[in-house]
């Protein structure tokens, strides 16, 4: 297969040539290549596939599932927008329930027209009460090595979301990294000095940096403050304008560098579906206009004391309902960073730049986190022929996927095989 275009984001920059690939991998990758019989694709971005780290459903199918099948509908769904692989996530819930899911995470690692599941992302159990986000607080559980080994025995975890401040956190924290799985820090209220402890016992990871955790305060900069300023934290981000305003975004990736940043969807079973109530775990969810909120649950959690007290709370109650994961795809977060972040100012600035700093964001980076940088993440000779097809606005036109297409236009696949 011989793929051409006038906009290819290479590790060395954006190129007009072609990209061979055999065998799933790239061979060749040419700079002002004209081979007969080529796939022409114009001037459409022909990209490193992307890699989405948390990532809870989509196609009304969600992760926090047993059924092999319905994991495997929700990687064909993200298939369409670009994404060559993912970590099937799952939100709290009771241990036997989170087992089940993993067990078949590992059946469906390898999803015929779909993205490759890597691994699981476990966001929870270990979280703090006080920042649920969309998640039952009631499924949280206390701290213990012994629930984590019965977690990690399941197999599949390649990440883990955890409240460093919770006591008996920083052991599980030096645990996971033992155990070669990721510690993301989430669903927190640790302070800096918590955050530092924890980077040295091992976390690497920051959960939808500014989601589900204290506000940054110039005299306690908590767990976003000590994120932004920690070279050893990568950081995701939902790029979607909802989750995070742009203003603050364009801060973040000031701070931290687009090295350090991630995008993720954070996509919850509604992404791809009309609006409707879909399940998040066991919650229910209202999607309206692309907008996921929690089905609002009577009690205490709802309250409050589980969003902070005073002018905290007044702040978070103005922006009304609680989101619950969102109905974003990775065409779209990549869109939305090129809008957004202010990726093409400065020296060498531009289109080009900008696609290429947010393609990184969503494909380089995630690839070196989870420690495949060496084959995923990017279009150069030897890497994986993971590639997504963009249009001229980011949005996916088609996917190849070890190789092969696995999205596209009506009979692409068939033709260019």
């Amino acid at each position: 297969m011989r793929l051409r275009s006038r906009r290819i984001v290479t590790p060395l920059g954006v190129i007009a040539g072609e990209v061979e690939v055999a065998d799933g991998a790239i061979v060749a990758v040419v700079e002002r290549g004209v081979t007969p019989g080529a796939c022409d694709l114009g001037d459409r971005w022909l990209v490193p596939g992307f890699i989405d780290g948390h990532l809870h459903g989509g196609a009304g199918a969600q992760c926090n599932s047993s059924d092999p099948d319905e994991i495997a509908a929700v990687a064909r769904f993200h298939a369409a927008h670009g994404t060559t692989s993912m970590l099937a996530t799952m939100v709290a819930a009771p241990v036997g329930e989170l087992v089940g899911a993993l067990r078949a995470v590992s059946r469906a690692s390898s999803v015929d027209g779909g993205a490759t599941v890597l691994g699981a992302h476990l966001e929870g159990p270990f979280l703090n009460p006080r920042r649920p986000g969309a998640m039952d607080a009631g499924s949280f559980v206390d701290c213990s090595g012994s629930v984590l080994a019965r977690l990690l025995d399941a197999g599949g975890v390649r990440m883990m979301t955890l409240a460093p401040e919770l006591p008996g956190a920083l052991p599980l924290i030096a645990q996971l990294a033992g155990a070669g799985v990721i510690a993301s820090l989430g669903h927190s209220e640790a302070s800096d000095a918590v955050v530092r402890r924890a980077v040295s016992a091992g976390a690497r990871s920051v959960t939808h940096l500014f989601n589900a955790m204290g506000p940054l305060h110039h005299r306690a900069p908590g767990l976003a403050g000590a994120a932004l300023d920690l070279s050893a934290l990568s950081c995701e981000l939902i790029c979607d304008g909802l989750h995070v305003s742009a203003p603050v975004m364009r801060i973040a990736v000031r701070a931290a560098g687009t090295a350090r940043i991630r995008l993720v969807t954070d996509a919850m079973a509604g992404a791809g579906m009309p609006d409707g109530v879909y399940p998040l775990g066991s919650a229910r969810v209202s999607v309206r206009g692309g907008r996921a909120v929690v089905v609002r649950r009577p009690g205490p959690s709802a309250g409050p004391s589980a969003r902070g007290s005073g002018a905290q709370a007044a702040a978070e109650d103005s922006l009304a309902d609680t989101l619950a994961g969102s109905t974003l795809t990775m065409d779209a977060a990549v869109a939305g960073a090129v809008a957004m972040l202010g990726l093409g100012v400065g020296a060498g600035g531009g289109e080009g730049s900008a696609v290429a700093k947010a393609v990184a964001m969503a494909s380089t980076n995630p690839a070196a986190l989870l420690g495949v940088g060496a084959r995923k993440g990017a279009i150069a000779v030897g890497m994986d022929a993971d590639l997504a097809v963009l249009d001229e606005d980011l949005r996916a036109y088609a996917t190849v996927a070890r190789g092969r297409w696995i999205y596209g236009p009506s009979g692409s696949s068939r033709q260019y095989e």
